[in-house]
Formats: structure tokens, C-alpha cells, sequence
């Protein structure tokens, strides 16, 4: 077992915190004595007041601070949050970056623009794309703790974060950054920023501006990265080391199993296996298997080095406009437009043929062989020049075909965002009010940018001796290459538009001890629209296509909500608080939720307060009418419990084909029942009920001396009827408890085993949050800091049906599965951002520490197992960066940046070793260390 200290580091910090916790926390953020007491609208509260009273749990992280910390776009913003599982986004996948609170998941977690609802990413329509906000244009990001919120919605069941633009802008400003990892080989990044505005809305009475964020990063392949896929770290995490001693698969030239009278032999070969595998390509893609004898001998194996990507290219560009006229004496009406586009283009290996990939995408396990015949020209030893084999003269051959002659196939995935908000907001009489109306769209397309080809069609270019599997094409062979290819084409488009008014209205009412009682009443309409078609030219295309060709789900949903809530100072010390909201669901009825809050402040240096809501989520609009159901081969091979029963199911390879004569009739093949891959029904359940939660959190925050601040904060979150997808692996570890999951014929074969999204049972999580900032002005050395964000997670409880067993997934695989988030996301015991900061004139520098703590591997192996060889904890994972920046003048600052300073590599995983990786991409990117340049003028 591999294991590291993992107890030590945050020991203190926790000890303090049971301490000072028990049932209390909160966080407060420290502001400076001379901050202005302007009257403003917080996260949290539709009521206007000074920001230092508010209540609730609400952590502030202002546009400079985020700057000074090196953080330069949404995505690091999001992954940088201690309170959520957010994924490093270093995949391949289009949907961006979606922040994961609590590790409840994306879907749980509201994510606002100036207050009001961004379209979610339109494929899953579940959560928001954090990478649509423009950088350029913030003000502050706040992010409100304690969940279920009663004024934008109760689905916000893990909390909300806002981001909060710039509300003027007057003159010019140009920001040009570059992202160089010090090691060659990619994962360059360019970005530029340019704000500009006009206009005074005090003086003039009117202001205009435009912000425009634009980045584009560079691929970063695995061999650029060798300690990514280190052969030695595989052996040691239980995997295999890439050896030639193996038969070869796809190829190219392409491998062949001699068939006589339409049945396999164990005969196979490749006719350039004598040259080393070195056919006529431009470039030699295979390597000759050492493999002695028998089926797979004399075959070539692909060079595993060429293909896998470790960052695919992306772009994306972000143009925000606001325009704003002030009229009355306190109002101003606003148009606010937010335009995105990006991309993603993510490499893969070639496109394979044969019997070892699907024929088609609609019936997945169905494969046929790619045939050569002897009248074909590129037969081996024919007319085409292709060496004769000896003992092949004239056998039908299967082939098994890699296209690298047409280079890796690439995948095209495109998002485009359209945001319009018009607003009115101001006083009229005693009231504040604010009236707008928020049109949105979400639309995502998928296409084929390169090396796809038609299925169908390739065989028969094989059949008629058009296509040369085993070395470059001639010139008829290239047209019909070009004739077949779907390159250009866009196979899958989906959409979500979003659209309504929202209006609210607030007041004082009267004077209480502590301060004016205000109300406020609110509420909001909007129709949601959900689209998803899949050409079905995808079908014969196969290869890395998702979705279901032909398939159109479609599905649409309107809501209203009213809102009201009172504040009342019954004192000067305590504030109390409540709200309640009504939604009204077109398709799940209605709901009222309450939340009630309390501030108390004993003396000037302590404040207590604590929160209680409840939520309400219903399904999202894929997860009721989604994908359609579809069968699908399970991931793994398992033994049918029934037909194949074992002491072990789940342990692939153990059962035995069953002996009861019930069965006898059906002359079971144990390749068919026995370590093989079942059938599962997959895709949406139109059958879902609403979830609901519970939400208690309570704190306590200090000022110890001056310029000093802790906070504890204290959360507890339930839910029921949780939304989730049992996992193969949890079936099969009770096969009799989840025996309901296997349908079957009337004669006892497996039809499917059900594993769609399904109501499961409740999920529990508690924690503590916790702050630290203590500022150290001095009278000529500058103003020195140190702040330290951390989350304490004491259990995450959940069951997979409900009145089950609760499973704790604290710092181990098993959160919250529901298919919008990776599988490989993982709740940390313990998480911590420290941050230490100097100020000095015109200079400023930020030296960070980002601490997660150690967590059990994936280990799926039998061999990963508690007790064997190759049980893996991963390590806690320590990563510093350093920021700086100067600012020389009223116009230029010149900023420099080394993230992992110490060029720290990510910390060892078994998550993905069946492709050859062996870092933690959930917590880590590969880059390594990388200087940060940016430089900004102001006009």
C-alpha cells in the first residue's frame, strides 16, 4: 500500500476549529474602517443595506484580490474555491468549466450574472459554463455558503455563486497575458483583454461600455509529458508496462485472421511484419509484435506514444456591452448584451475498422469483419505490390484497420452563449424597486473537424479493391477517401433558451430598536427550452460519436416564483431575518420553502449568527427527457449472477456457467454469460420526482485585535430523493439487493440491466468552514498580509436507495454520480488556500499555497483492494504560486507570475490506467511549472 503522512499539516487548524465550532460557524470578510457605508444589494437578500450588516454566510472575493493572486479567468476562479470539488478542466470534453459546491454537483449549484440565471450548457442542460463570464468586466465574485436560497431559486441546494460586473466604466484599458510552461512541447496560452467605456452617469446621465475577453491555448500531447505515463509508475500502481510481447490489434498496415469457410483460424499476420512493419506511409505508426507463436503472432502493435493528448486546443472570446441611462432622480435603465463563442478540439487516435470496434453507433456490441478478398489488387502478393505471406493464398483475411495515414481524428466541439437583461432599477417614493426582463441562449455543436470516414462505405471501398489497408493510397484510393469523409460536418446540435421577467420591490416600514424593519416582495417568471438532435449520419460513423443518432429529445418547462422577505433589528445586537418562496412548476406542481437567518453581536469584537432552509430541485430537463433510453454494453466484463453465478460477483472471471436444469435448454456459451460484457439500459427517466433538501448552518466570527478576523463556519446539508445513476460496481457488489435492476426473458437470459437515472436514497454532508485574515500596515515598509480560506468536511453520507445503508465517501471515491460530473470527483477531508501578501508603493506581490489533502485512489483492480500489493492513497498535494506585479505609472503595470513555483509533478493515480496515465486529473493539470506575463495600459 502506498501511503504518505496525511494527518499532520492540517491537525492545528482542525483541533482549533472543533474547538471554536462546535455548532457554530460562519465567515465574515474584514473590511477596511474608512470603507464607505454605501447601501447596496448582496447575495443572499433582496434588501438594500450596508454590506458589513449582512447575515448571512456570504465570502466576498473582490476583482483585485482575485488579480493578485494570479487568477486570471473563470476557470482557475472556480477551481480555486475551497468549498467546491471543481474538476481541473484538462479534459477533452466541450462542456467548460461548471462549479461543483460542496461536491454536490454542478447541477446544485446556482451560478448567476449580476444577479440573474445564465443559460446552463446546452448538451446537459444541468449546469452553467463558468468560462461565458467576461473576466475583464468583474467587479467581485460572491459566493453565498448556505445553499437553498429563497430569492433566486430553491434548486440552489449546494449555494450560489454571483459574479458581479462592473457597473460603469470610463476610458480605456488593454491587458495582453502569456502562459509559457517552462517544459516544451504546448499548452501555450495567449490572452487578451480590452474594456473601454463612456460616459458619466452622475455628470451626464449616461454611460456605455464594452468588455472583450479572448484566450486560445495549444495542445499538449502525452509523450511531451513522459512523467505523465512513466512506465515504472504504472508496474508500481498495479498496471501493466507496455510491452511488443502481445498480439497487435488495429494497425497500420493493417493486421489479418485468415478465415476458411467463414470461420476464424488462429492464423494471423501482416504482410510488412518481415520489413519491420515499415510500409510506404510517409511515417511508421507500428511496431512488430514479438509474440512467438499462435493467433496474434507476426501482427504489428501500434506505437502507444503518437496520439494521446493530455490538453486539447481550445479558444474562447466573451463580449459583454452595457449601456445605461439615468432618469428621475435615483433610477437608471440598463441594457446589458453577453455574446461567447469558444471551441474545443480534442485529438484522438485514427478511426479503426474491423471486428474489434462497432459497425454502427445504434447497435453497439454488433461487429462485423472488414474483409479483404483474393480479387482485390491490395491483397497480399496481388497486382498492387502488397508482399505475399506465406500460407496466404487466397483466404478471405479480416482485417483489423488503423487510418493513421489520414493522422489523429479530431473532434470539433463549438459553444455559443447570447444573453440580453433589460433593466430598471431605483426609488419611487419610499420603495426600492427593480424590474428586468433576461433572454438567454445556450447552443452547442459537435461536429468532425478531422481523419472520419463512413463505415458502411469503407468496407465496401475494401470489398472492391478501391482502398489499400496496407500502405498509402493511391490516387483513386485518396478521391475515394475524400468522397467518404464527413470531415466539416456538424453531427450534433443542442439548445437551451431560458426567457422571462423578474421584478422586485422593497421599503422600510418602520423603526425598531435596532434599526428600520424593511420588507421586500419579489418574483419571476420563465419558459425553459430544451433541444438535442443527432444526425443520423453519426450512426455510420461510429467512432467517438455521442449521443443517439436519430434521436431528437426535446422537452420544455415553465416556472414562477414570488417571494417575500422582512428583515427586522429588534435590537442593536440582534438582527432577525426571514424569507419564504412559492414556485409553481409546470410539470411538478407546487413547493414553499422558508429560510430563516439571525445575527447577533454580543460585542464589538463577536458576532454570531446561523441560517435554516429548505430546498427544492426538480429534474432538469435532459434528466426527464434526455437521451433516450438506449441499450448500451456494461464498461466492464462481469459474470450474469444468474446464469453465470460466482461466491465473488463482484470479481469479473469467477462464476461458473450455472448447472440448474431450469436452464439446461438454453445451451449456454460461457463467452456469452461468463466475464463478458452485458447489456444495460441507459438515458433518461422520464419517471423522476423533485429532490429535497434541508439546510442548518450557524457561526461565529472574531476580531480578535485590529486588522484581524476569524470565522467558523458551520454547515449541515440533507437531501432526499437524490438524482443518481447506480455504478456497475455497486450493483455487482450486491447482486441480491439490486436483483429488482436485472430484467429478464421468460427463459431467464439478461435483457438489460437498468441504469438509468434514477431517485435514489438521501445524501448527508457536514463541515466547517473556516477564514483567517490579519493585515499588517506599516509606516514604510508597506502593508504586509496572510489569509487562509479553508473547508473541513466531516461526513458525506449517502444511500444508494432509499432506507439503505449510509457509505461515508469523505477522501474516497463514491460522490454523487448523476452524469454531469466526472466520474472522478472526489469530496476532500480537508482543503486550504493560505495566501501571503506584501504591498509596497507601486509593487505588490502574492505568494500562494493551495492544500488538498490525501484521498484512496480509484483502485478497481482486484489486485487495488484493501490489503493487496497495489492499494493506492494518493498524497496530499501542495502547490505554490507566486504573483507580482508594478505598477510604473497612471498607465502601464506590468505583472509576473510562476505557478507551481517549485515545479511540484502531480501526484500519482490508478484513476485512468488503461490509458497509460498516471496523475490525478481531478485535483492537477501536467503542465508543470509556467510564467505568467501580462502587461496593461490604461488610456
Amino acid at each position: 500500500m502506498k501511503r504518505s503522512n496525511h494527518h499532520s499539516a492540517p491537525r492545528l487548524a482542525l483541533t482549533a476549529i472543533a474547538l471554536a465550532a462546535l455548532t457554530l460557524a460562519s465567515q465574515a470578510g474584514a473590511q477596511d474602517a474608512n470603507q464607505a457605508m454605501n447601501r447596496v444589494e448582496v447575495t443572499g437578500s433582496s434588501i438594500k443595506r450596508v454590506a458589513t450588516e449582512n447575515a448571512l454566510p456570504l465570502t466576498t472575493y473582490k476583482a483585485e484580490e482575485l488579480a493578485a493572486q494570479g487568477l486570471t479567468t473563470m476557470s482557475e476562479i472556480a477551481v480555486s474555491l475551497v468549498t467546491s470539488s471543481t474538476n481541473e478542466p484538462v479534459g477533452g470534453g466541450g462542456g467548460g468549466t461548471m462549479i461543483n459546491m460542496r461536491g454536490l454537483n454542478t447541477n446544485r449549484t446556482l451560478v448567476l450574472l449580476n444577479g440573474r440565471r445564465l443559460p446552463n450548457e446546452a448538451i446537459g442542460d444541468s449546469s452553467v459554463n463558468v468560462d461565458v463570464v467576461p473576466m475583464s468586466a468583474i467587479d467581485r465574485v460572491e459566493v453565498l455558503r448556505d445553499g437553498a436560497s429563497s430569492i433566486y431559486g430553491t434548486d440552489a441546494i449546494a449555494g450560489v455563486v454571483n459574479f458581479i460586473t462592473k457597473r460603469t466604466f470610463n476610458g480605456v484599458t488593454v491587458m495582453g497575458g502569456y502562459v509559457d510552461p517552462e517544459r516544451a512541447g504546448g499548452g501555450q496560452q495567449a490572452r487578451l483583454s480590452i474594456i473601454g467605456g463612456k460616459g458619466d452617469l452622475q455628470k451626464d446621465g449616461w454611460n456605455v461600455y464594452a468588455a472583450l475577453d479572448t484566450q486560445k491555448r495549444r495542445s499538449l500531447l502525452q509523450r511531451d509529458r513522459p512523467n505523465i505515463w512513466n512506465p515504472d509508475d504504472i508496474v508500481a500502481l498495479g498496471g501493466t508496462r507496455f510491452t511488443s510481447n502481445t498480439s497487435g490489434s488495429s494497425s497500420s498496415p493493417a493486421n489479418f485472421t485468415v478465415y476458411n469457410n467463414g470461420k476464424a483460424t488462429t492464423t494471423t499476420g501482416n504482410p510488412y511484419f518481415a520489413t519491420g512493419c515499415a510500409s510506404n506511409y510517409d511515417g511508421q505508426y507500428t511496431i512488430p509484435s514479438t509474440k512467438a507463436s499462435g493467433s496474434g503472432s507476426k501482427t504489428c502493435i501500434l506505437d502507444p506514444t503518437i496520439y494521446p493528448q493530455l490538453l486539447p486546443e481550445a479558444m474562447q472570446s466573451t463580449l459583454m456591452t452595457k449601456a445605461s441611462l439615468r432618469h428621475g432622480e435615483n433610477s437608471v435603465l440598463s441594457l446589458e448584451l453577453l455574446t461567447t463563442e469558444s471551441y474545443i478540439d480534442a485529438q484522438n487516435p485514427p478511426q479503426v475498422f474491423g471486428a474489434q470496434t462497432d459497425y454502427d453507433k445504434l447497435h453497439p456490441g454488433v461487429r462485423q469483419p472488414l474483409f479483404i478478398r483474393k480479387n482485390s489488387k491490395w491483397y497480399p502478393g496481388g497486382s498492387g505490390g502488397v508482399p505475399a505471406v506465406a500460407g496466404v493464398t487466397g483466404q478471405d483475411l479480416a482485417l483489423t484497420w488503423s487510418l493513421d495515414e489520414l493522422g489523429a481524428a479530431t473532434t470539433d466541439d463549438r459553444q455559443h452563449t447570447t444573453r440580453i437583461v433589460l433593466n430598471d432599477e431605483g426609488t419611487i417614493g419610499a420603495w426600492d424597486y427593480r424590474v428586468g426582463f433576461n433572454a438567454a441562449q445556450s447552443r452547442r455543436d459537435v461536429g468532425w473537424k478531422n481523419g472520419f470516414l463512413m463505415t458502411p462505405e469503407l468496407y465496401a471501398g475494401v470489398a472492391n479493391g478501391t482502398l489499400n489497408p496496407f500502405g498509402k493510397q493511391d490516387e483513386a484510393g485518396r478521391a475515394y477517401l475524400d468522397q467518404i469523409s464527413v470531415d466539416g460536418n456538424t453531427y450534433r446540435s443542442a439548445r437551451v433558451r431560458y426567457f422571462g421577467p423578474d421584478f422586485n420591490v422593497s421599503r422600510s416600514l418602520m423603526d425598531l430598536k435596532g434599526g428600520a424593519l424593511a420588507i421586500a416582495v419579489g418574483g419571476d417568471v420563465h419558459r425553459e427550452l430544451y433541444e438535442d438532435d443527432v444526425d443520423m449520419l453519426a450512426d455510420k460513423v461510429a467512432y467517438k460519436v455521442s449521443g443517439s443518432p436519430g434521436a431528437n429529445p426535446s422537452g420544455a418547462r415553465t416556472s414562477a416564483g414570488l417571494y417575500a422577505e422582512i428583515d427586522a433589528p429588534v435590537t442593536k445586537t440582534i438582527d432577525l431575518t426571514g424569507a419564504v418562496r412559492y414556485d409553481h412548476f409546470s410539470d411538478f406542481g407546487s413547493t414553499v420553502n422558508p429560510k430563516l437567518s439571525v445575527r447577533w453581536e454580543p460585542h464589538k469584537q463577536v458576532m454570531l449568527r446561523a441560517t435554516a432552509s429548505t430546498g427544492f430541485r426538480a429534474p432538469t430537463l435532459p434528466e426527464l427527457y434526455g437521451t433516450p433510453q438506449v441499450r448500451q454494453p456494461t464498461s466492464n466484463n462481469w459474470d450474469d449472477p444468474l446464469l453465470c453465478p460466482s461466491a465473488t460477483p463482484s470479481v469479473p472471471a469467477t462464476g461458473t456457467v450455472t448447472t440448474d436444469p431450469r436452464y439446461a435448454g438454453l445451451n449456454l456459451d460461457p463467452a456469452t454469460v461468463c466475464n463478458t460484457k452485458l447489456t444495460t439500459l441507459q438515458g433518461a427517466n422520464p419517471n423522476l420526482e423533485p429532490e429535497k433538501s434541508k439546510t442548518f448552518t450557524a457561526g461565529i466570527v472574531i476580531e480578535p485585535v485590529k486588522n484581524a478576523m476569524v470565522s467558523f463556519d458551520f454547515w449541515d446539508i440533507r437531501m432526499k430523493g437524490t438524482i443518481a445513476q447506480q455504478t456497475e460496481d455497486t450493483i455487482f457488489s450486491d447482486v441480491n439487493r439490486y436483483q429488482n435492476l436485472f430484467v429478464r426473458l421468460p427463459d431467464g437470459r439478461l435483457d438489460y440491466i437498468v441504469v438509468t437515472r434514477q431517485n435514489m436514497g438521501g445524501l448527508h454532508t457536514q463541515g466547517i468552514d473556516t477564514n483567517f485574515s490579519y493585515s499588517i500596515p506599516t509606516a514604510t515598509m508597506g502593508k504586509f498580509g496572510v489569509t487562509l480560506d479553508g473547508t473541513y468536511v466531516r461526513k458525506y453520507e449517502g444511500q444508494n436507495d432509499a432506507g439503505g445503508a449510509w457509505e461515508d465517501s469523505v477522501g474516497r471515491p463514491g460522490a454523487l454520480a448523476t452524469g454531469s460530473t466526472s466520474a472522478n470527483t472526489y469530496v476532500f477531508r480537508w482543503r486550504h488556500n493560505l495566501r501571503l501578501s506584501w504591498a509596497y508603493k507601486g509593487f505588490n506581490t502574492t505568494l500562494t499555497q493551495q492544500w488538498t489533502s490525501h484521498y484512496i485512489d480509484t483502485n478497481a483492480l482486484a489486485t487495488q483492494k484493501p490489503g493487496q500489493p497495489f492499494y493506492h492513497v494518493i498524497s496530499p498535494y501542495k502547490l505554490y504560486n507566486l504573483n507580482m506585479n508594478y505598477r510604473f505609472d497612471e498607465h502601464v503595470r506590468l505583472s509576473f507570475g510562476i505557478n507551481n513555483l517549485f515545479d511540484v509533478n502531480p501526484p500519482l493515480s490508478n484513476q485512468r490506467l488503461s490509458s497509460r496515465v498516471v496523475f490525478a486529473q481531478n485535483i492537477a493539470k501536467p503542465i508543470g511549472r509556467t510564467w505568467v506575463t501580462r502587461l496593461q495600459y490604461d488610456f
